[in-house]
């Protein structure tokens, strides 16, 4: 079945959760996600391929997108599914906003690979324990066209 990715439903907030909880060793709340899904519209997406096997979520801040969060199921990963779903949000934000924006674990090399072959560059560190066990983070970002 060939991966589909489309806006976040309120039904898919457990199978959400589990590659949630699979993914971040600190995940967000089920009330979080609850929340996002009211108010991210299509900035919440999801991936599935038989079953939901990633999401990324972001929201508007002023003129530009914070991407909040992109998670891909284990069993999923290193297939371009975080791809597709990073360049389906650049799609859908190029008409809403001027710029996205995230956070990313400053020892996350996959991730930041794939933010930069997305053109997103870096453009700060958050060195004050960012993120709860206390690794820093560092800031991408990527203008549109």
């Amino acid at each position: 079945m060939p991966l589909k990715i489309r806006t976040f439903r309120s039904g898919d907030l457990d199978q959400v959760m589990a590659i949630e909880n699979d993914s971040f060793p600190d995940p967000y709340s089920r009330m979080t996600f609850r929340l996002l899904g009211q108010w991210a519209g299509d900035g919440f997406i999801v991936a599935e391929d038989g079953g939901i096997v990633g999401y990324a979520v972001a929201e508007t801040e002023g003129s530009r997108w914070h991407i909040i969060s992109i998670a891909v199921s284990p069993k999923s990963r290193r297939a371009g599914v975080g791809a597709a779903l990073l360049k389906e949000l650049i799609r859908r934000a190029g008409p809403v906003v001027r710029s996205l924006f995230l956070e990313v674990r400053a020892g996350n090399s996959a991730a930041i690979r794939m933010y930069e072959k997305l053109s997103f560059e870096r453009t700060g560190e958050v060195k004050s324990r960012y993120y709860p066990d206390g690794e820093d983070a560092i800031v991408m970002a990527k203008e549109l066209t």
